[in-house]
C-alpha cells in the first residue's frame, strides 16, 4: 500500500523535506543525513536521521496520531532496511521501552553509514547517539583534509568519528581518550572496515584532567588537537578547578602544553548561553593567546535553523610558531 495521495499534514511535511535535501544529496558521496528537522520543517517535537539505509526517528512528544504518516512519508521516499523510534527521556518512558523497531525488512545486526569515503559503524538502537553526529559533517571533512602527516589526539572521542577521519586524511598516528571503554569495540571495526590497523595504545580510557597534565609532564606534544567536550563535563578529582560548562578555560590551558608549534586546535561548541565570539575569546584567553581563530564551521544545509544561534558552532585555531615568525622579521 502506498499513500502517494495522502494529504495530511506529517505526511507532506517530511515529503517536502525530502525533496528540499535532493540537491545536498546529490552533490554528496555520503549516505547520512537528517531528514527531518522538527519545528522548523512542520512538526514540532520531531527529528529524523538518515544512516545509510536506515531512518531513526526521535521524538520529544507522543507521535502516536502520526506515526503511521510518518513511516509512510519515509518508504515512499527511500528503500528503508529498518525504521528506529526512539524517545526522549523527557516523556519519561522506561529505558527499554523508548527504543523500538517500526518497520524491519531484511534484519541484520551490521549497519554503516558512508561520508565521504568513510565507513562508520552504526547501532540504530542505541539510546542515545547511534554513533555519528551528522552535524559534524563538515568538521570531519576539514579533520581529513589536514592530518596528513600530523600526530593527533581526539579527546572525548565517543566513538572516535573525528578521530576516525584525521586517520582516514593520512594521519601519522590518532590518539583517541575517553572515560568509558563502551565504544571501543565500535572503533575497532571502524578501523577495520576502513582498512587502518588498530593498535590497543591508540585508546586511553581514564579521566582527561588526569591524563592530559601526565602526558604534559612526560614532554609529549602533538600536531593537532580535537578537542569536542560535552554541553557539561563530568567532575573531576584531578581538575584544578570544578569543572563548568564544557571548561575550555582548564582544558585549553593545557592542551595549548600539549600543542606543537604550527598545530590546529579543533573546539565544538555545544552550549548557548555565549555567543560564538565569546567562546573564541575563552579559547585564546586561555592559550595565553597563543592560540589564533583561523575558521569557522557549522551544520550544513540538512540542519535548517530560523535562528543561526542555535546551529552548532566549531572554530579552528592554530598555535603561533614564533621561531618561525622570528625569523620572517629577522
Amino acid at each position: 500500500m502506498t499513500h502517494t495521495d495522502n494529504n495530511t499534514a506529517a505526511y507532506c511535511a517530511i515529503r517536502t523535506a525530502w525533496k528540499n535535501r535532493e540537491l545536498l544529496f546529490n552533490a554528496s558521496n555520503s549516505d547520512a543525513f537528517r531528514i527531518f528537522h522538527g519545528f522548523e520543517e512542520g512538526i514540532e517535537g520531531v527529528v529524523i536521521e538518515k544512516f545509510g539505509d536506515v531512518a531513526v526517528i526521535q521524538f520529544t512528544r507522543d507521535i502516536r496520531d502520526i506515526s503511521d504518516d510518518i513511516i509512510q512519508a519515509l518508504l515512499d521516499s527511500f528503500p528503508f532496511r529498518l525504521i528506529v523510534a526512539k524517545a526522549h527521556q523527557s516523556l519519561k518512558m522506561k529505558i527499554k521501552q523508548r527504543v523500538f523497531i517500526v518497520h524491519e525488512r531484511d534484519p541484520s545486526d551490521d549497519y554503516w553509514a558512508h561520508e565521504h569515503n568513510i565507513h562508520y559503524k552504526i547501532n540504530p538502537l542505541a539510546i542515545h547517539n547511534c554513533g555519528l553526529y551528522l552535524d559534524a559533517r563538515p568538521v570531519r571533512q576539514w579533520i581529513k583534509a589536514n592530518s596528513q602527516d600530523r600526530k593527533v589526539i581526539n579527546l572525548f572521542s565517543f566513538t572516535g568519528s573525528l578521530g576516525l577521519a584525521a586517520m582516514v586524511g593520512g594521519a601519522k598516528s590518532v590518539t583517541h581518550l575517553d572515560k568509558t571503554v563502551a565504544m571501543l569495540p565500535c572503533l575497532r571495526e571502524n578501523y577495520k572496515k576502513n582498512g587502518l590497523t588498530f593498535d590497543n595504545r591508540d585508546f586511553v580510557q581514564g579521566d582527561i584532567y588526569r591524563h592530559l597534565p601526565r602526558a604534559v609532564k612526560a614532554g609529549r606534544t602533538f600536531d593537532g588537537i580535537i578537542l569536542d567536550p560535552p554541553p557539561k563535563v563530568y567532575k573531576s578529582g584531578y581538575a584544578r578547578n570544578k569543572p563548568q560548562g564544557q571548561d575550555f578555560a582548564q582544558l585549553v590551558d593545557i592542551c595549548k602544553q600539549l600543542l606543537s608549534p604550527g598545530g590546529w586546535l579543533v573546539a565544538m561548541f555545544h552550549r548557548f548561553e555565549k555567543t560564538w565570539d565569546e567562546f573564541e575569546s575563552e579559547v585564546i584567553e586561555a592559550s595565553n593567546n597563543e592560540l589564533t581563530a583561523t575558521e569557522r564551521f557549522t551544520s550544513e544545509t540538512d540542519f535548517p535553523e530560523s535562528d543561526m544561534r542555535n546551529k552548532l558552532r566549531v572554530s579552528v585555531f592554530f598555535k603561533h610558531d614564533k621561531q618561525s615568525e622570528k625569523k620572517q622579521l629577522e
